[in-house]
């Protein structure tokens, strides 16, 4: 069995990421190596995270056997095998990879009877934590976390190869990974822009190489032979070496300007771009946290290419030049200087392994504080109608009291180790200045070289304090690279899809066979089965109690999902071998969820449409009962909505929805409760209108409200994921069956409103 000698130590890229990510852990010490978005499929993972059921189903998909027990922590140290996964502080999970007990409790453990007088603080724990890499703990500290108070016993879930383990298949996505070539792919077009920085680099180089010389030529020939003539002439050079260096370096930062904001420009560009063609399910199961902070890791790349690593390139030119010069003045100052470096940059890479952690851990926080600032400006409208500020305002606090002490740490070891850095560098420059005190005394060297090498030591002390900012930003450049290539490895949307526009059969019904869909692997089917045809230029309605699988069955026909199991098809084709941009072109949809933009009224109904039809704009516009309310605004058509719609009533926004649908003149139209935030005269006006619509258009309607589809052609009842009677209104009635069931409730509900009003009208 091929093991690790250490234990890997893998990163979670985002808040519910532990789970797959300690999955990962395992799968490596035991030998294979799987892609952290590999194990999330596997899992099926969701904004809720994943369970220990979740994990053991993709645990033993890749071919590892699990086993979950509970047990002591005296179980934990002395007879479980290691490794096993165990949920952490009740929100987290972690893989215990080593345990130590102590001696004393050793020798306890060979008496049956001193056994039962075990303390459970003895012992040590070795985790490797996601989220913070590898940690050890007491025992008492790790029971705390592990065990629920008022027991005495935790879970966990021991983990190890089956016997097919090392011939199942990898994951394949692995070949798919981005590397960092890519990224460098995006400063090739600049070759150009980089020699001519890299010469005009080697030229401030240079000229700052003559200073130490001009220094050494004025005080041993110039003030030794009282010659001012000399000391002009030098100082014209002087002042002519230093002007050079300045212009130079002009160019040099209008070269960097110029490439900077192009490639950050390319790089944010096709994260979008990559972010578009995403699944709908991406973003149902990431937290906006975790997505807006990925734009920042671009950043950090962009800044560690552009500044730190041409600004390295630099401080590699200037310290051989000078290094050179120190060299050829006295071998021993470049010795003392050299050593006394190497301990400095020593000492600085010695902290840079908690950095790691306390910026795994920063990056986590971060994505939560974001997430809140979003959720909060969303939902302020609930928060203020339910007196929720200071609730809110409390679990800000909490988060900004966690970033605080993240950030006390990282203050208390930067000053450790900037405090030791200064005193190991103060020390080196003190031993340089005395030896070239005495070597002066002694006539070693004259006291031209002694400044000179003062000037020349600053100099090289530049490049070493670049070179450690090198090595911290390669480590957050590199966190940051884990996290975006996680991106890159999704597939598009569009993946394994038809890509091409094709001609579609002539028969454009849609015939749904056997389709069955879930969330997540482990979760149960929201749709079960279902079997029917919608026909081609009918009006199909689709009702049923909530949580039917009504919605998701559309969000089916979009493809905005997958079917779990089944196919969709066009008559007799399969709807995926039709590229997701024609079919979508050829449909038209209203979501209960629909958005506005912010953007012109105009702009929300045309969407990007160049050539304005405004027949048809003008028709969808009539048809959704909207025109006369547009115009009546001031900037009329051109009135910029707010975000989410703000300065539109909820009928507005609705009825905006369905002009935008109705300006596409779509084959096929999808309303999921398109009219349910309208008033009864409104919906009355739309219905009436859309039968004219309907004409000839495939129409599938969602909708609660039993009134407004009497008329459809066919009605599709669904309960639990299923469809349970199909017909339309009249044969459906006389079946006496749920729809039957579904109108008469709503017919006294209507009742008992009337009956209320009258009342309250009479008294």
């Amino acid at each position: 069995m091929i093991k690790l000698r250490s234990f890997p130590s893998d990163r979670q890229l985002d808040k519910m990421d532990c789970g797959p990510a300690c999955l990962k852990m395992i799968a490596k010490y035991y030998g294979k190596f799987y892609s952290l978005q590999y194990l999330r499929d596997k899992c099926g993972a969701t904004k809720e995270g994943v369970s220990f059921l979740d994990i053991s189903n993709a645990a033993e998909e890749i071919g590892l056997r699990s086993l979950s027990i509970k047990c002591s922590i005296d179980d934990l140290l002395f007879r479980i095998p290691l490794p096993a996964l165990v949920h952490w502080n009740k929100s987290h999970f972690v893989v215990i990879h080593k345990v130590r007990a102590s001696k004393r409790k050793k020798k306890n453990e060979s008496s049956s009877v001193a056994s039962k007088q075990i303390n459970n603080a003895d012992g040590s724990i070795y985790v490797s934590d996601p989220a913070k890499g590898h940690i050890k703990y007491g025992a008492k500290d790790f029971s705390d976390k592990w065990i629920k108070s008022g027991s005495d016993m935790g879970k966990l879930m021991a983990l190890e190869p089956q016997a097919d383990f090392y011939q199942r298949q990898g994951d394949e996505k692995l070949e798919r990974r981005k590397t960092f070539e890519n990224f460098i792919g995006y400063f090739t077009p600049y070759r150009k822009s980089f020699i001519n920085l890299f010469i005009v680099m080697l030229l401030v180089t240079i000229l700052q190489g003559l200073l130490p010389f001009i220094s050494k030529a004025v005080i041993d020939v110039g003030i030794q032979t009282h010659d001012i003539d000399f000391i002009n002439i030098v100082l014209i050079a002087n002042v002519a070496i230093i002007v050079s260096v300045l212009l130079s370096n002009l160019v040099r930062d209008w070269i960097l300007l110029h490439v900077t904001s192009r490639v950050n420009i390319a790089l944010i560009s096709d994260y979008l771009i990559k972010l578009m063609r995403l699944p709908i399910t991406f973003f149902e199961n990431k937290m906006t946290g975790d997505i807006l902070q990925r734009a920042q890791d671009h950043e950090r790349i962009r800044s560690f290419v552009m500044n730190n690593s041409l600004n390295m390139v630099f401080s590699a030119l200037t310290f051989i030049v000078f290094g050179v010069i120190m060299f050829i003045y006295n071998p021993v100052i470049f010795y003392i200087f050299l050593a006394g470096s190497i301990i400095y940059v020593a000492w600085v890479l010695a902290f840079l392994n908690v950095r790691k952690k306390l910026d795994w851990e920063y990056f986590d926080l971060v994505s939560k504080n974001q997430s809140y600032w979003v959720e909060t400006i969303a939902s302020i409208q609930d928060i203020k109608i339910n007196n929720y500020e200071k609730q809110k305002r409390w679990k800000w606090e909490d988060i900004q009291a966690r970033l605080y002490k993240v950030n006390l740490r990282v203050l208390g070891i930067t000053n450790t180790q900037n405090l030791g850095a200064q005193f190991i560098d103060s020390l080196k420059n003190l031993f340089i200045t005395f030896y070239c005190a005495k070597a002066v005394i002694s006539g070693e060297i004259t006291f031209g070289v002694m400044i000179s090498t003062q000037f020349i030591i600053g100099m090289l002390n530049a490049p070493v304090v670049q070179f450690i900012q090198f090595i911290i930003s390669f480590q957050f450049a590199k966190i940051s690279f884990l996290r975006l290539n996680e991106i890159h490895q999704l597939d598009d949307e569009h993946e394994n899809v038809g890509s091409n526009n094709i001609d579609l059969p002539e028969n454009k019904s849609l015939i749904i066979n056997n389709v069955m869909f879930q969330y997540s692997p482990n979760s149960k089917m929201v749709l079960q089965g279902v079997r029917l045809v919608i026909p081609e230029g009918k009006v199909t309605a689709i009702v049923g109690d909530s949580g039917s699988g009504k919605s998701t069955f559309l969000k089916l026909l979009l493809r905005l999902y997958k079917p779990s199991y089944g196919e969709i098809m066009i008559g007799s084709m399969n709807i995926n071998n039709i590229s997701l941009r024609q079919w979508r072109d050829k449909c038209g949809a209203v979501m209960q969820d629909g958005k506005i933009f912010n953007d012109t009224i105009l702009n929300n109904i045309v969407l990007d449409d160049e050539k304005i039809d405004y027949g048809k704009l003008k028709k969808a516009l009539e048809t959704a009962n909207i025109a006369q309310e547009i115009e009546m605004l001031p900037l009329g058509y051109q009135t910029m909505m707010g975000e989410q719609g703000r300065g539109l009533s909820g009928g507005q926004k609705q009825r905006v929805l369905i002009a935008r649908a109705l300006y596409k003149n779509p084959d096929y139209l999808f309303f999921d409760e398109a009219t349910n935030s309208l008033d009864t005269i409104n919906e009355q006006k739309i219905v009436a209108a859309l039968d004219d619509v309907f004409r000839d258009k495939t129409v599938i309607v969602v909708a609660h409200r039993l009134s407004t589809i009497r008329k459809a052609d066919q009605i599709i009842v669904m309960q639990d994921g299923r469809v349970i009677e199909i017909g339309n209104h009249n044969s459906l009635m006389e079946r006496q069956g749920h729809y039957n069931r579904l109108v008469q409730s709503q017919m006294d509900l209507t009742s008992t409103v009337l009956v209320e009003a009258d009342k309250n009208n009479q008294n």
